[in-house]
């Protein structure tokens, strides 16, 4: 500290010539330099004024500065009179000094003390007299102009002085003040601590008056003149000019100023940055809102601008200060070298990147702006940037994003949109009142661009360039009125979020949909991710984990800059490459990736690619369901799209169905679901997620709202071949591009491959693989879960829907049960897909929703074991169980029924009994009417949107015959040849004159004991018969009661006789098919008859030829059966004679040898006609 007592002695001896009295050694010596900077520009305050009155009182000194070679003599004089007197001893101040400086002391102040006692004078201008002003004034003008101080800066600057070629030229040019002002242009750079601290001390004489300023007053006085910038405290020129009044306004004026003057006014600001006692005019404006906002704030760098730019819009700031902060920041922004802090703290970043910050004639961004954008290009890049330089750029961030008129762009461009849509915020000709901004107009334009579609081009630009300089995604304190509005939800979901690198943004846009989320927090949010979600360089974090997988799969321009404007569209094109090549991402790049895809389904708005594709189809989904659904609306609608907006919809919606959890409104409302019933599902595999949810969906403890969005998925994914996951597709590649190639939807395609497999169950060959036949096996019995899941069915069914299903809900199989309960009644094209949708139920069971989920119970305890094709006849053996349930008992009849009534259905028996068939009922048989060789195309049949008009019974009509035109393959010739096939079997079956190949007698017996388990699995005979069995069989078997009733000879119906004669001869022809006689007479079987075949009644002959040597059960039940075999054999007359022949596969044999016998009779009466009547004469002669 030696060096710097010595110099300010020196110092003290050259402003005031007398150091007689030691003062103390003077009281900063001690502090260190800050304090002592600080102590001494407080001195600026009154000495400003004097000059006015200098030039009001003095007409010699009017322009002292404008011409220093004339005035010079004079004010030599001048300077000779003031130094040797003290200002604490001068008569004009002597007074005011003891009184206000002194404070009862009678020690001598040196000539600085004084000059801080007035500076720090609150309304010294009034208090002090002005001799002693005037006096004041004329000292600190004589100090700027003393040849001693040039000298002492050539000697405190020696070594520095040598560096600077600039400064070179002024040395020895003792007086004029420029070798001083030229150290001070190149202060960062001096080296020198004496000299440093030399410069400073003069910064309270340069800045104490416009007037003292070298080159100020000959530049900028035109401007003061025509811009009327002269600032007097009275009209008659009385008082001193005040203090920074004049640079205040020309400042407030930059852009109205000459070259010149807009250069020193520049440089002031700039002299003025580090510390705001400089700023005079702001100083005095804001002094009372320093003490009251900024009390803990210290001096220095530019600490107190920064806190008085962060309460700007404080309520307690007075308007005075405001207005002179405002007038600050704007020139900062104009040019930000005039903040020497931020250049000071960036000055390696700008150096070392090339930030071109000047102004630039034309361009529209500004400086501030221009800066902001470079680092902000640095930090995106990757570059290290100090935390000083970031601290900063924070701080104008803020300061841009709080206030529109700090960006002469934003106003002059977006002039209108600011009165179209923000007129409550601006007027036209008149700005918003400070209470109105706050960044509100700013976030009232991002909501405007995000709404309107007519918003201005080149606002939009000038909007887009202010957010990616502010850049309020990585950091959310850049935008102050944002972070005001979210506080109460960071502070409730976000606690622990350190602000910066996107934390806080990140956590508010993943709880964007939760309850705690405020609707006003939901609004600012949105309207800043609009434009985050719209450039891939703001979106949060991307650049900074995924900026090298994207140079290497994406084709990232390595040229890319902040400075450019893109389009929204990018920002999908690289999420979904990156998405596409998720599997070889780095591990960080792949974890962030699929957190912002997370967080973009949340909202439309976070999706530029299809919001901005989709403006038309969206204004039809206005008011959604529920807010935030309008995706969903899309989806539902997507074949009424247009194109480009259909696109866009089926490359996201691609994503989704490959990928669930990207699904957001499917995730949120399934979150307690997954847990209660997927919490060990792993993640390896993309599928098993929504396979677990869509297993489970039906279960008593499902969320209906989870229920509903697993629906909604599974609807979705039909509507489109591109929906196919990416397991399915893998697994099916094969068989799609060789079958199924030119299928539109995903309903299209499994229907080909459904086709495909049932083929090869028919006919016994292998065009599926096993693992693509797993895949399909789950995709069928999705859609036999559901209707809508199956929209070619809905579509050509909806008529039949309507009248015999309205009363039933389209999950859990309801409808398709019901449809398949009316098959008989249903028009004809819904019969002919119906029927394929059965046929592949009954020979693929595990394909069968209803049957599957009713029967699991039984399933799991009795045919775990069995194989999947075999379910059917495992169920079957154990429908007497007292475990299954009465749902799976009702669903397992249908299937057993449609068995037993249609040929067709039953593979095993068309397989077995076909040369039977061609044998013995070919007049059956209708050609085409089942060929399975054919493929179904139900791609027409995909706009099952929920909007169709069902009652439009015109459209369906017009629906369905075109679906017929189209489907040819799908028509039924005949839909009772089934069953009159298998009525045929079972009456030669029955026939015991006729003996069947033995693989079909074995699938003839097991359709005659599936009949008789229940009597409504014998379609015929309980259509027949169903008056009597509801009249006179009730509580009792019920095939019995029709036997007995027709021994008694009360059924008068002779189509029902029939089929209880049919019964009857069945149970004839072999044992095992009546319930009664095959269980009493089970043991004799055994025992006497196990090595005889089973058909055409031998095993019953065998125990009709025991005798007395069966047991007395198995007589008895015999000798009832033969009683009620005698009653059916009985001939009733000549007719039921001559039916019985016709019926009978003999019936030409039998009337042929009938005719024989007659031509025969006739033949031997011709013959024998003459001898009888020879007889008969000779008789009577």
């Amino acid at each position: 500290m030696l060096h710097r007592r010595i110099f300010f002695l020196y110092l003290f001896i050259l402003f005031s010539g007398i150091f007689a009295q030691k003062n103390d050694h003077l009281e900063h010596d001690d502090e260190d330099e800050p304090r002592s900077i600080n102590r001494i520009q407080p001195s600026i305050n009154s000495e400003n004024k004097l000059s006015a009155y200098n030039r009001g009182n003095n007409n010699d000194n009017q322009q002292p500065i404008v011409d220093q070679s004339r005035v010079r003599p004079p004010l030599e004089t001048n300077r000779r009179s003031s130094s040797s007197t003290p200002l604490a001893s001068s008569n004009e101040c002597k007074f005011d000094v003891q009184k206000y400086c002194n404070r009862g002391s009678q020690q001598l102040l040196s000539n600085l003390k004084v000059l801080q006692c007035v500076d720090d004078l609150d309304n010294a201008v009034n208090l002090i007299s002005k001799e002693c002003q005037h006096l004041i004034y004329k000292f600190k003008y004589n100090m700027t102009l003393d040849p001693r101080f040039d000298d002492a800066a050539e000697r405190q600057c020696s070594k520095d002085l040598k560096v600077f070629d600039e400064c070179k030229g002024h040395i020895g040019k003792s007086g004029t003040g420029r070798l001083v002002t030229c150290l001070y242009d190149f202060l960062p750079n001096i080296t020198e601590s004496s000299c440093r601290y030399f410069i400073k001390q003069m910064q309270a004489v340069i800045f104490n008056d416009w007037r003292l300023i070298e080159h100020f007053a000959d530049a900028c006085m035109n401007d003061i003149k025509s811009l009327e910038c002269g600032r007097l405290d009275d009209e008659n020129e009385a008082i001193p000019h005040e203090q920074g009044a004049v640079i205040s306004c020309l400042s407030q004026k930059y852009n109205k100023l000459g070259q010149q003057c807009r250069k020193e006014i520049f440089r002031l600001a700039e002299m003025q940055s580090d510390d705001y006692h400089l700023d005079r005019a702001l100083y005095y404006a804001c002094r009372d809102d320093r003490e009251r906002l900024c009390a803990q704030v210290s001096s220095g760098n530019g600490r107190v601008y920064r806190c008085l730019y962060d309460q700007k819009f404080n309520s307690m700031m007075s308007p005075a200060c405001r207005k002179e902060v405002h007038r600050r920041q704007s020139l900062v922004v104009a040019d930000v070298k005039l903040d020497v802090p931020l250049t000071r703290a960036c000055r390696n970043e700008m150096l070392e990147h090339k930030c071109i910050i000047d102004p630039v004639e034309g361009d529209q961004k500004s400086s501030l702006v221009k800066l902001l954008l470079c680092l902000e290009d640095t930090l995106k890049r990757g570059y290290h940037i100090q935390d000083e330089c970031r601290r900063e750029m924070l701080v104008h961030r803020r300061m841009l994003m709080s206030d529109y008129e700090l960006s002469p762009e934003l106003q002059s461009e977006c002039k209108m949109e600011m009165v179209q849509y923000c007129p409550s915020l601006f007027q036209q000709g008149v700005s918003g009142t400070i209470d109105q901004r706050g960044g509100r107009m700013i976030h009232c334009l991002l909501a405007a661009a995000r709404k309107e579609k007519a918003f201005g081009k080149r606002c939009l630009s000038v909007v887009n360039s202010l957010v990616r300089a502010v850049d309020p995604g990585s950091d959310i304190r850049a935008d102050p009125l944002l972070e005001t509005a979210c506080r109460p939800v960071i502070d409730t979901l976000c606690p622990r979020m350190k602000s910066g690198d996107s934390n806080v943004i990140l956590c508010l846009l993943d709880n964007l949909k939760n309850s705690r989320m405020t609707e006003d927090c939901e609004d600012r949010l949105m309207e800043v991710a609009f434009f985050l979600a719209r450039d891939w360089r703001l979106t949060p974090r991307l650049l900074r984990t995924c900026r090298n997988n994207l140079e290497s799969f994406c084709q990232l321009p390595k040229d890319w800059s902040m400075n450019q404007d893109i389009s929204g569209l990018q920002v999908g094109m690289y999420l979904g490459c990156l998405y596409q090549q998720r599997q070889q991402l780095d591990k960080e790049c792949r974890s962030e990736l699929k957190r912002i895809m997370h967080i973009r389904t949340q909202s439309i708005g976070l999706m530029p690619e299809i919001e901005d594709n989709c403006l038309t189809d969206l204004a039809t989904c206005k008011n959604p369901e529920i807010k935030g659904e309008e995706f969903k609306c899309l989806q539902k609608k997507y074949n009424k799209l247009e194109e480009q907006c259909k696109a866009a919809v089926r490359n996201f919606t691609q994503m989704t169905m490959s990928d669930p959890t990207l699904d957001f409104l499917l995730m949120k409302a399934c979150e307690p679901m997954i847990q209660l019933f997927c919490g060990n599902v792993e993640g390896g595999n993309e599928n098993y997620l929504i396979r677990c949810l869509i297993k489970h969906k039906n279960e008593q403890q499902m969320d209906f709202r989870c229920k509903a969005g697993i629906d909604h998925h599974q609807i979705t994914s039909m509507k489109d071949e591109a929906f196919l996951s990416q397991q399915f597709r893998k697994k099916c590649i094969q068989e799609i591009n060789e079958h199924c190639l030119g299928r539109k939807t995903k309903a299209g395609v499994i229907q080909c491959l459904a086709d495909l497999m049932l083929r090869d169950v028919l006919k016994k060959e292998n065009q599926i693989t096993e693992v693509c036949r797993d895949e399909l096996k789950f995709e069928l019995l999705q859609r036999s879960e559901s209707i809508d899941f199956d929209p070619s069915l809905a579509k050509t069914c909806r008529q039949d829907i309507q009248r015999f299903c309205s009363a039933r809900t389209p999950g859990n199989a309801q409808i398709l049960d019901c449809l398949k309960d009316n098959q008989n009644k249903v028009s004809t094209a819904c019969y002919a897909k119906l029927r394929k949708r059965e046929k592949l139920d009954v020979i693929l069971p595990e394909n069968d929703y209803s049957l599957m989920s009713k029967c699991a119970i039984i399933i799991q305890k009795f045919c775990s074991n069995d194989k999947k094709q075999n379910i059917l006849s495992c169920l079957r053996r154990n429908i007497n169980q007292d475990a299954m349930p009465n749902l799976c008992r009702r669903v397992l009849y249908h299937r057993l029924m449609v068995l037993n009534s249609d040929a067709r259905f039953n593979q095993g028996l068309i397989d077995n009994c076909q040369r039977d068939i061609n044998k013995y009922c070919q007049s059956e048989v209708v050609n085409n009417d089942d060929d399975d060789d054919k493929d179904s195309n139900e791609d027409d049949a995909d706009v099952n949107d929920n909007d169709t008009e069902i009652n439009d019974r015109k459209d369906n009509v017009n629906n369905n015959k075109n679906n017929n035109d189209d489907n040819d393959d799908d028509e039924v010739t005949d839909r009772k040849m089934g069953g009159r096939i298998i009525q045929c079997l079972r009456s030669k079956y029955s026939d015991t004159s006729i003996t069947l190949e033995s693989q079909c007698v074995s699938e003839l017996v097991d359709v005659i004991q599936t009949s008789k388990l229940d009597v409504k699995l014998d379609v015929k005979l309980y259509q027949s018969c169903r008056k009597f069995l509801k009249s006179e069989c009730t509580g009792m078997d019920q095939e019995d009661c029709l036997k007995l009733l027709y021994q008694k000879n009360r059924i008068d119906d002779d189509t029902c006789k029939e089929q209880i004669k049919r019964i009857v001869r069945e149970g004839q022809a072999d044992i095992h098919v009546d319930r009664a006689l095959a269980f009493a007479c089970q043991a004799d079987v055994l025992k006497y008859c196990n090595d005889i075949p089973i058909g055409s009644g031998k095993q019953l002959k065998c125990l009709l030829s025991m005798g007395k040597s069966v047991t007395s059960q198995c007589q008895a039940i015999l000798q009832k059966r033969q009683e009620l075999w005698e009653s059916v054999s009985n001939v009733q007359g000549v007719a039921d004679l001559t039916e019985h022949i016709r019926k009978s596969n003999n019936s030409f044999y039998l009337f042929s040898v009938i005719l024989l016998i007659l031509c025969i009779m006739f033949m031997a009466g011709c013959i024998c006609r003459p001898y009888v009547r020879y007889s008969r004469v000779r008789k009577y002669k």
